[in-house]
């Protein structure tokens, strides 16, 4: 009896061993344990052959706050509040708050990576590759991060087994500390037309 336990506790420690999940626990540590950062991104939304990009500025300043900015809209997340406001001639803000069980890029940004399972992973001496299933969602992507620094570089998410050709995908240009007022805080922008989606 103490044999197949001590063998079923040997099971568990190998299987939670995994060396690629601290890379994981280091990339969330870089993507939150800071007093804010600001990245330059290039942001793709891809559907086989066609590629809509923006470039923009993205502020991480915490888990759970957020701002998007680029030519065409401005997006700020204050725990569960979206504030998107659309730089047309008029103007338009919306008003909502973030769908529980759902995982999008914020998500990501947070370094919520659980039920991230590491399915494949290469490195180099200037980044780690990491290839990534979520069973929950049955969305797959990758994930590179810098070697020592373990600050994201790029990744890719959403990509569904069936549908492998629409995906999201963020390039990171660059990451840098914030040294004078988040663009979060200066944000307060004026509409012809609000709406308010929240509930």
């Amino acid at each position: 009896m103490i044999s197949v336990l001590l063998a079923v506790l040997l099971l568990v420690s190998i299987k939670q061993a995994d060396p690629n999940q601290k890379y994981l626990d280091y990339l969330s540590n870089s993507l939150v344990n800071h007093n804010g950062v600001r990245m330059e991104i290039k942001w793709s939304q891809i559907d086989g052959d066609r590629v809509w990009s923006q470039i923009g500025i993205i502020e991480l300043i915490g888990k759970k706050r957020f701002f998007l900015d680029t030519d065409q809209q401005s997006i700020k997340i204050d725990s569960n509040l979206i504030v998107t406001y659309y730089k047309s001639e008029d103007g338009k803000i919306i008003y909502d708050t973030l769908i529980e069980g759902s995982y999008d890029v914020f998500d990501f940004l947070s370094g919520d990576f659980s039920g991230f399972i590491i399915t494949n992973s290469t490195a180099n001496r200037e980044s780690i590759q990491l290839d990534y299933y979520m069973d929950a969602l049955n969305i797959m992507g990758k994930i590179w991060i810098k070697q020592k620094l373990y600050e994201p570089i790029k990744f890719t998410i959403g990509i569904n087994p069936e549908r492998k050709e629409q995906y999201i995908e963020v390039d990171i240009i660059s990451y840098t500390p914030i040294s004078d007022i988040p663009l979060f805080n200066s944000f307060n922008p004026k509409a012809e037309e609000v709406i308010d989606l929240r509930e």
